[in-house]
């Protein structure tokens, strides 16, 4: 009965600190993917010679709900820009309703500016996959670390040594079981938040 808890616990424990992330992670890729896809077709307008409102009227309205209601107001058209990069917090939109306003203001070529704008996400999604990449090391060592005294205590029971009685029902085997659990534990969750910590930093 003791074995099965201790298997549970390991395979919880495995489930918690790889799956979950990877969901979150995934998500919210392919949110900056449409984006990407988004803008590549505005800046795919604008080379054709269309005009920037026309080129935004005709992308897709989702990522751009405020905006979308001021196309035919020039004026306030950068403003709902930054709303809906505020709203949808879009680097890539900021980025458009800074760029629209200074082309408005002073008639330089939106074009460019967006290319450059959108070269930059590129690379920082690209520096964002390898951080994210780097940092499945830690989270995968903290978790067979864990599970590493799980795995020698079965083994131990395995070959007939009765290693888990001896640590319920010995002073001495108590006492190691408190202890090298609390380290254990507070190891990994320590190394789990700090990746954690990183990943919230530069929003990966």
């Amino acid at each position: 009965m003791i074995a099965v808890l201790l298997i549970a616990f390991a395979v919880a424990l495995w489930l918690g600190v790889n799956t979950v992330p990877k969901i979150e992670l995934s998500n919210k890729s392919n949110v900056e993917l449409d984006e990407i896809d988004w803008m590549r077709g505005f800046i795919d307008s604008l080379r054709a010679g269309m005009p920037a409102w026309e080129a935004l009227s005709n992308s897709n309205h989702k990522f751009i709900p405020m905006a979308s209601k001021k196309l035919n107001q020039p004026i306030e058209l950068p403003i709902a820009l930054a709303q809906d990069a505020k709203l949808q917090n879009s680097l890539l939109l900021k980025a458009l309703a800074a760029c629209w306003q200074v082309s408005q203001q002073h008639g330089a070529p939106l074009g460019p500016a967006m290319q450059s704008a959108l070269d930059a996400q590129l690379d920082r999604i690209m520096v964002a996959d390898e951080i994210r990449s780097q940092l499945a090391g830690p989270k995968t060592a903290a978790v067979t670390l864990a599970l590493l005294p799980i795995a020698t205590l079965l083994l131990a029971q395995s070959l007939g040594i009765s290693a888990i009685s001896w640590l319920l029902t010995s002073t001495i085997g108590l006492i190691s079981l408190a202890i090298g659990g609390l380290l254990l534990s507070s190891g990994t969750w320590i190394m789990i938040r700090l990746a954690k910590n990183i990943e919230q930093e530069l929003q990966l």
